[in-house]
Formats: structure tokens, sequence, C-alpha cells
């Protein structure tokens, strides 16, 4: 079985066993799966269903939430005025407060910490409760449970730092995530931020620089990824990294994470970065010099703080996005639904004319679809025995996409309204219902915390992952001779009795919900479509081979197909829950609405894995990119990216530099 191309290859295909230019080092700190993972099966052609069914919650944490519950709902709607965030772009100190007083801030923290000790799956719902009152609010609260400093403590801090920083994190002192840098954005590996052991051993001093750190303005602690100047020791039979006094004689740099007081000499919050929603969040760019951070604030090892960030963002990509974006949608929703049984035009109420009732119908489909994965990914990520990276990532980049377009449609329903602010419209006695606020918020939520485009190679990484590992030695150009042939035979091996379990269909699960006369056909799609994707990833390997590092339309593809019967299954095993729990067996007329839009898209995603049309339109971007089409500004006064700095920071022009 030949797999790959043939020996004359191009210079571009050198260190094959790195399928996605540029990510080496993002590659290198990926930890392997160690977990179960559904979309692992669904990637190798055999989906395990029986790992998305949702157990009963413990009823300890029914209790909590209970109690919990009552208490947030009536702390938003007298404590909290939305509009007012928005107006002043500020969160009232006395919310914070508020919040700190509730345990809000404390809800994954457990309760020998002084937190509440909620599951994932109850801290998700608490989310889309406030995001549904203050999608800013929302947020606030999330980042220092998601990515601050009590996770990464939780995972990979010693039981002192637990102690002495958990119970202040819950109760009294927001905290925030440092890892994005001017230069790098969503290149976490090349941050320049550095740590540099003192000659004592006793501190770090840091020097560099942090953009886009939320909450940073207001933060007591911060998790700062910098990189440390360590050498390369052998310890207990394992190599670690250890940092050297001054940098001197180290082998290399490497991202660490470290517990950071904001209030120490040298730190400096330089901006309060301003975008063009999500008005009220405190964001900042900050500099350090010569900022002294204790020894003992290192969190876990040296070495491994790229590791660490990557695992702590599967919090909010499982669980604070998708809460936080479905909370937004919910919000929109009866304002929605009010809007066009109330706006008459031509004698007919909106919801009445035939393009609306299929805008509304798409939305409600949508809005099933997003609770119906965020829930199942939160239940998996509390059963702690599954790998969810990789459906935390599809939770993230299906919520917010959804979200963009959930709310565009139901501004496109309010029409010249939903383009008004919600304080004009206040002004002549409308509803002040803010759409075009939630629109522009929505946008930060497809960046934040791993762009779309970001997060999109990186499932397909996953997806591909069988063959990569599989065929690491064989696309090695150092293996030659009598090893390449024996690794071509083990190859083959491997890949014929694999390829022919492709076209058979799996042993199907046990259990009444598996035999559920709409479940089973959907599940038995996805089970099809799995093969399918399969064998897709394989032709694609067999005939791209090394080339797919820089293909992103099919790693785009398979991700999308993924995506999607990741999206089937939970939504058809979420109406069967409604329909069993509460009576709602209308929740399939929507799992029937997201099943006929997604079935056609999974077929062609999957048959354009080997033939498509993105060479010429990557052709005509790539001379666009190279100037080619420079007519393209005749008319206007043409400016570049530069002609928009201040005066005094834009770079000579080639002309105009001194000789």
């Amino acid at each position: 079985m030949r797999i790959g191309l043939s020996r004359g290859r191009h210079p571009e295909e050198s260190r094959m066993t790195q399928l996605f230019k540029g990510l080496e080092r993002i590659e290198e700190a990926r930890e392997r799966l160690t977990g179960r993972s559904f979309m692992a099966g669904v990637f190798a052609g055999a989906p395990d269903f029986s790992l998305l069914l949702t157990p009963e919650e413990p009823p300890e944490q029914k209790a909590a939430w209970e109690e919990f519950r009552p208490r947030l709902e009536s702390f938003l709607t007298t404590q909290v005025d939305p509009d007012e965030i928005e107006r002043t772009a500020r969160i009232p100190d006395s919310v914070i407060k508020g919040l700190f007083a509730l345990g809000a801030f404390a809800m994954k923290i457990p309760k020998e910490y002084g937190g509440l000790g909620l599951s994932y799956s109850y801290y998700g719902r608490a989310l889309v409760l406030i995001a549904g009152w203050s999608n800013i609010l929302a947020l606030t609260v999330a980042v220092p449970q998601s990515i601050g400093i009590a996770m990464p403590l939780l995972l990979f801090g010693s039981e002192e730092q637990r102690r002495r920083y958990l119970p202040i994190v819950a109760r009294e002192a927001v905290s925030a995530f440092a890892l994005t840098e001017p230069m790098t954005g969503s290149d976490a590996a090349n941050i320049r931020t550095e740590a540099v052991l003192d000659a004592g051993g006793s501190a770090f001093i840091v020097n560099g620089e942090k953009l886009w750190c939320t909450n940073g303005p207001i933060a007591r602690y911060v998790t700062l990824i910098a990189r440390v100047p360590a050498k390369r020791e052998q310890r207990g039979g394992q190599s670690v990294w250890v940092p050297v006094p001054e940098g001197k004689e180290a082998d290399d740099s490497v991202p660490t994470a470290l517990i950071l007081d904001m209030t120490t000499p040298g730190v400096v919050v330089r901006q309060r970065c301003q975008f063009e929603g999500c008005r009220g969040i405190e964001n900042a760019y900050m500099t350090f010099s010569d900022v002294r951070i204790p020894a003992e604030n290192l969190i876990g090892e040296v070495g491994r703080g790229l590791r660490y960030a990557l695992t702590i963002l599967n919090v909010g990509r499982a669980v604070s996005i998708p809460a936080i974006c479905l909370g937004m949608a919910k919000q929109a929703w009866l304002p929605t639904l009010d809007r066009a049984n109330s706006r008459v035009t031509f004698q007919k109420p909106l919801g009445e004319r035939q393009t609306q009732r299929m805008r509304v119908g798409r939305m409600a489909a949508q809005l099933l679809a997003m609770e119906a994965l965020a829930s199942a990914v939160w239940s998996m990520a509390d059963q702690h025995r599954y790998d969810v990276r990789i459906e935390a990532a599809i939770a993230k980049i299906f919520c917010s996409e959804q979200t963009i377009r959930f709310l565009k449609d139901a501004q496109t329903l309010f029409g010249g309204m939903g383009y008004e602010t919600a304080d004009s419209k206040r002004v002549r006695g409308e509803p002040a219902f803010g759409i075009e606020q939630l629109v522009r918020d929505a946008e930060m939520y497809r960046i934040g915390e791993g762009a779309t485009d970001i997060l999109r190679p990186f499932v397909a990484r996953e997806g591909l992952n069988l063959h990569l590992e599989r065929a690491r030695n064989y696309f090695d150009e150092k293996v030659t001779g009598l090893r390449r042939v024996a690794e071509v035979w083990r190859l083959v091996r491997f890949y014929v009795p694999w390829y022919l379990r492709q076209w058979r269909r799996r042993p199907w699960p046990s259990g009444s919900v598996f035999q559920h006369a709409k479940v089973r056909p959907r599940l038995a799609f996805v089970e099809r479509a799995s093969r399918r994707l399969a064998r897709a990833t394989f032709y694609a390997m067999m005939r791209h081979g090394p080339a797919l590092r820089d293909d992103q339309g099919r790693q785009n593809r398979i991700e999308e197909v993924g995506e999607d019967l990741l999206v089937i299954a939970t939504t058809a095993l979420y109406a069967e829950a409604q329909e069993r729990t509460t009576g709602h067996a209308e929740a399939w007329d929507l799992a029937d609405e997201i099943f006929r839009e997604t079935k056609p898209r999974v077929a062609r995603q999957t048959r354009e894995l080997m033939w498509n049309r993105d060479r010429p339109v990557t052709d005509v971007g790539a001379k666009a990119v190279d100037g080619t089409y420079a007519f393209l500004s005749d008319g206007i006064i043409p400016r570049t990216l530069q002609d928009y700095r201040s005066p005094e920071k834009r770079p000579l022009r080639p002309e105009k530099q001194a000789i």
C-alpha cells in the first residue's frame, strides 16, 4: 500500500513529522490523549456513543446549586444594571464585592479552600444565568475561575500554594491570566517575556510585556507565563529543566508558569484596552521592569508553562465561552419573538412572513444545538476520566460562531431598531433592548481563548493523529534502504485490516436510549459518516502526504465534519432526554432541523477532502497579498496600515531613511 508521496520531494516537505508549519513548539507542548475521547473515536471511524450519555448529578451538587441559584438571580436583578455597565464601561465596585460575598468568584474552588465546589455543569449553568443578564459580568467572573490562578493551582500547584492563595481569590481578590504579547497573538509558543533566576536563587527577575490580559487592571494576582533560562538535567531517571542563576550557561529559555502579585514594584498597567464591544471588561496592556517574583511562586515544573496554559485554556473553551455565548443567545431569544409578533409591516406581523419564520426557525434550532453540545461537554468534563480537549475546542468554535449568526439574525429581524443603541431608543420610550451591543460583544468570544482559525487546525491535528503517529518514521527522510522497506511493510500490515474495518458497521451500543426511534437513525448516520471521514482522511494522507501541513482548507474540512457529527449526536441525545425527563417532545422539531441542515454539509465536506477548488482562490489571495491588484485602491486617497500610526511612530519610508 502506497502512503505519502514519491521519493522526489519538494524542499518544503522537510521535517515531515510536523503537520502544521509554525506550530512546532505548541506541538511539542501538546500532551497525548490521556483518557477516552468521543471525538478521537469519530476521527478514527469508531465513535463510542456511550461517552455522550449524561449521568445524574450527585444529590449534594444539586442541593448546592438549588441553594446558590436563587441568591444569584436575586443579586443580578436587584444589584446589577447592565445598561449602566455598557454606558460607563465599568462594573461598579459594589457589584464585584457583592459577587465575592455570594461566592460567585469561587464556584469552581473546592469547599476546603473556601469555595462552593460546584461541578462544571452547574458552573456552566451559573455562567449562562449571569450572561443572560450581562455577558460582561459573566466574563469577569469566569476568567479567575477558568484561567486565573485558581485552576492552575488546583491542577499543578502545591498544597501550600493552594491553602495560601485559593481562600483569597475565592472571597476577596480578582485574578487573571497573562500569556499573550503584542508580537505573538495566538502564537503562544513564541512569548518573549523573560523570568531569570537571581544569583541567590531566591527570586525570578521578570522583564517584558503582556497584552489583552482580561481583568488585569483590577487583578491582585496573575498567572504569568514567562521564559526561564534553564538547563537540562537528569533527576530520578527523568530529564527535567532546572533554572540557572542569572541565565548563565542555559541550554534554552523555556515557558514557565509563575504567580505574580500585581502590587509588586515594577509592574505597570500601561493601558486599559478598548474594544469594539465588551465595554465593561477590564483588559490590560502591562509591562514588567525588574519585577521580583519569589522562587516559591513557581507553579509546577520549570519548562511546562505552555503545556499548563494549553491545559487550563481547555476549561475556558469547554465551559466558560460556550456558557457565556449560550447566555447571550438566550438573552436575545424572547425579545426577538416579541419583535416578530408585535412589529407589523404592510398589514402583517413579521412572524407571519415566510422569510422571518425561516429565520426564527433556524435560530430556535441553533439554540437547542448550542445547549445540547455545551451540556454534553460539561458532563464529560465532570466525569474526570475523559480527555475533552477536542470536544472543548469544538464547543468553543461552535458556540461562538453560532452565537454570532444567531444574534445577527435577531438584529436583522429588528431592522433599524436593531442598529440603534438601547440608550437612544430609551429616549423615545421604545423598548431599550440592546441587540446591537450583543452583536458587538459576540465577536470577542470568537477570538478569545483560541480564535476559530487557530482551533480548527488544532482539532484537525487530533483528527490526523492516528496517521501522523503511525507514519512518523515513514515521513522521516533519514529513514532509507531496508529500514524504509520494513517501515512500509509495517504500515501495510496495520492499514490493510484497518481500512477493511472502515467499511463494516460497528456493533450497536446497548441501552434503551440507543433504541429510540429517532435517536438510532441519527447516531447510525454519525457512525457511517465517521467511517467515511476516516477513509477520506486516509485518502488525503495517501494523496497529499506532508503537503497537508499547509493545506488549511482540508484541515478545516476535517474539523467541520467532526464538529457537525458531534452536534448531530449531542442534539439527538439531548432531544431524547428532554422528551423523557420533561415531556418536551417538541424538542425533536429542533433536532430534526439540525439534522436536515447538517447532513448534506457532512457529505459535501467529506467529499471535498479529496477534490475541491481551493487552489484558484488561494492563488488569487497570494497575488493580492503580493500587491498584484493595486488598482483596487484607485479612486480614493490610499493609506496603508502604517499611515494610521501617529506621525511620531511612523517608520521612515525607504527614500527618507538616513544614509
